[in-house]
């Protein structure tokens, strides 16, 4: 259960169409014709038109980044009645967590993550875990997650600037908590037939705009 690229998959529907790379491309060489137009009538505007083209430039590139990470939702065919995801089992035990992390204008990062957890005598899962990210130092990170409900949990995470919903639907937990930053996160866990592995997607966003997808499997390595 990582807190921080989802890629696949032919169940994903789009949120955001995201613009071909040549139609931005064929928009700016259309304005570059016309600032090279602007400044032959009238050459002190040179200078400014190579401005705008720059910048309209990098605004292509940015796009087609944020779209990347946009277009891209939750997988559809995932969902099911059963098995009904219970965390205080499932996550009971060791854990392991494989898969790629997508930030936007970054290259894919593998993310690799250890858990090990118990329920305590308050019936509160304490679940800790070990996360490698690419080339960063090992850190590590706490969930505290109880049951206050038919299907729904609360809980902390240390990474996390507030509480922590939980809400469980079927195989599905849906997951939401602002991490440290200012960044909104929304978590959806499947549960597998088997009950011993999960799909974790993970989207964060920024200011409306999502900014890194997680997509990982999750597999109950023991009891």
């Amino acid at each position: 259960m990582a807190s921080i690229s989802l890629q696949e998959h032919g169940a994903c529907r789009r949120v955001y169409p995201s613009p071909p790379m040549s139609h931005l491309l064929i928009v700016w060489f259309w304005l570059a014709d016309k600032y090279v137009r602007v400044a032959r009538a009238k050459p002190s505007d040179f200078a400014k038109s190579i401005h705008h083209m720059s910048r309209f430039g990098i605004m292509c590139v940015l796009i087609q980044s944020l779209a990347g990470c946009a277009s891209i939702s939750v997988p559809q065919g995932l969902a099911a009645s059963s098995p009904v995801f219970d965390p205080l089992i499932f996550f009971a035990g060791r854990t392991e967590g494989r898969g790629n992390l997508r930030k936007i204008l970054s290259s894919p990062t593998p993310v690799i993550v250890h858990g090990s957890g118990s329920v305590d005598q308050s019936g509160t899962l304490v679940l800790e875990q070990e996360v490698l990210e690419g080339e960063k130092p090992l850190r590590k990170r706490s969930w505290h997650i109880r049951l206050i409900g038919q299907n729904i949990y609360a809980g902390s995470l240390s990474d996390a600037s507030g509480p922590v919903k939980i809400s469980v639907e079927g195989n599905r937990m849906h997951i939401s908590f602002t991490m440290d930053g200012g960044f909104p996160v929304d978590q959806y866990i499947f549960l597998a037939a088997d009950g011993r592995s999960a799909k974790n997607i993970m989207l964060v966003h920024k200011l409306g705009i999502r900014v890194a997808v997680l997509d990982e499997k999750i597999i109950k390595i023991s009891e």
